[in-house]
């Protein structure tokens, strides 16, 4: 077993530079307001001016996703790999709500575009490039890249089963959010479904990251030298 550096270690709650519950907090908090109860405000505003079954509200109140990636690259002057993937997402979901014969296709559309990100997580891992590691990586060694090289020793003192066991769990964790989400779509009201389904979208969010530091953690831990207090 290779002897990696203290500093590869999954950061420790509070640690600096680490994962902080009150930031996660805040962030979680400020998604459910772009995400969530911003477009649930708007659709049910604007419902009332147009025909019934109009997708014109939808389009709108799938713009607020938009508006936030905006904002999040302006803050922090980047562009990341989870914004590459909420930008397809967003995408996907204003074509198909541009191309559905009725608002209740759109709905199930939107709802099933998950399929198409658990694929590409699934897949990822089975070619050797679990995209969890990559978004690890670029959390991880952020502002300090002298820990790249310590980060990546570790990945391949591990031989990369970590992440891939991590990625294939999240493209199944996505598969049945998915499922959830279509189950919301053919049962409720447009705007509630627009409110519910970023909660049980966040949810699972919640639950698989919770469980990827924990995990993460307790794998790299025995890749951390004896004595060594980890990061």
């Amino acid at each position: 077993m290779a002897e990696i550096p203290p500093d590869i270690a999954v950061p420790q709650p509070g640690a600096q530079g680490g994962f902080s519950l009150r930031q996660a907090a805040r962030s979680i908090g400020l998604s459910i307001f772009i995400n969530g109860i911003c477009p649930y405000i708007l659709y049910r505003t604007l419902e009332p001016y147009y025909p019934e079954g109009s997708l014109t509200p939808l389009l709108y109140a799938s713009v607020f996703p938009l508006f936030g990636l905006v904002f999040n690259f302006i803050r922090a002057r980047t562009v990341d790999f989870i914004a590459v993937i909420a930008l397809f997402e967003i995408t996907f979901n204003i074509i198909s709500a541009s191309i559905a014969p009725t608002i209740r296709w759109a709905l199930i559309a939107r709802s099933l575009q998950g399929l198409l990100t658990a694929a590409l997580f699934i897949a990822s891992a089975l070619i050797g490039r679990p995209i969890i590691y990559y978004i690890a990586r670029q959390f991880f060694v952020a502002a300090n890249p002298a820990r790249a090289a310590g980060f990546d020793d570790a990945n391949k003192a591990d031989n990369g089963r970590t992440f891939f066991l991590i990625t294939m769990t999240w493209g199944c964790g996505i598969i049945l959010q998915s499922s959830l989400s279509f189950l919301l779509a053919i049962t409720l009201s447009p705007a509630n479904y627009l409110l519910a389904g970023q909660v049980l979208s966040l949810t699972f969010n919640i639950v698989l990251i919770a469980w990827t530091i924990r995990f993460s953690r307790a794998r790299f831990a025995r890749y951390v030298p004896p004595g060594a207090t980890p990061a």
